[in-house]
């Protein structure tokens, strides 16, 4: 398990789990209230981060309802109690699970920690960032080297508007938190998009795409 501090937040990511998803468990220090962003398949690999920090988490932060990532949800609300925040428009989040609704601009608290709720279209309708100081929890928008798998070329053009009129304004400094693997900055990202921005592209292009192999 790594483990990260930044001030008052402690960030702990295990895994792979599941899909090869990466599990963050999200902890304020001052107030020892913690979150998991989403909720991958194995749900024990989940359950032995918890008991390894020691903290169990009040919420559950949503980037997106493919299965993979609300995989555990059930289990994780029953054994911890936790609370699950997501945008409703997220076509897939299991029935009945959803505690509190939000949207692009609002602050979810996690103890004293404070997190903007980024709107993120593309990957799926409602996909969503949870931005906590230099720190972006981005789903399977944004990947080191290109965005998330988009199924459509439609798809891929909203995706790309999203990272760049949203994820692209967060400093140069910002660590990218993707849904699986590893790590990036905005900084980064930013780089390897301007090289793919002044290509020329198939029409239909959509898919895994690499900002420079596209």
């Amino acid at each position: 398990m790594e483990t990260v501090t930044d001030g008052n937040i402690t960030i702990h990511k295990a895994g792979p789990a599941g899909f090869g998803n990466n599990i963050y468990l999200v902890v304020d220090n001052v107030n020892e209230v913690a979150a998991f962003i989403d909720a991958p398949d194995e749900v024990e690999q989940s359950y032995a981060v918890v008991e390894a920090v020691g903290i169990e988490p009040s919420y559950i932060l949503l980037t997106h309802s493919h299965p993979d990532h609300v995989a555990s949800i059930k289990p994780l609300k029953m054994r911890y109690g936790c609370q699950l925040i997501a945008d409703p428009e997220e076509p897939w989040i299991p029935k009945g699970t959803l505690d509190s609704e939000v949207k692009d601009g609002d602050l979810v608290e996690v103890g004293s920690l404070k997190f903007t709720v980024l709107s993120i279209p593309g990957h799926t309708p409602a996909s969503t960032a949870f931005i906590c100081g230099k720190h972006a929890f981005v789903g399977d928008t944004l990947f080191p080297g290109g965005p998330g798998h988009s199924r459509t070329n439609k798809d891929l053009k909203q995706e790309i508007g999203s990272i760049v009129t949203k994820l692209y304004t967060l400093p140069e400094e910002t660590i990218v938190w993707p849904g699986h693997g590893e790590n990036t900055t905005i900084g980064v990202s930013k780089a390897e998009y301007s090289i793919f921005k002044n290509k020329e592209h198939d029409e239909n292009l959509h898919g895994d795409v690499l900002w420079l192999d596209a």
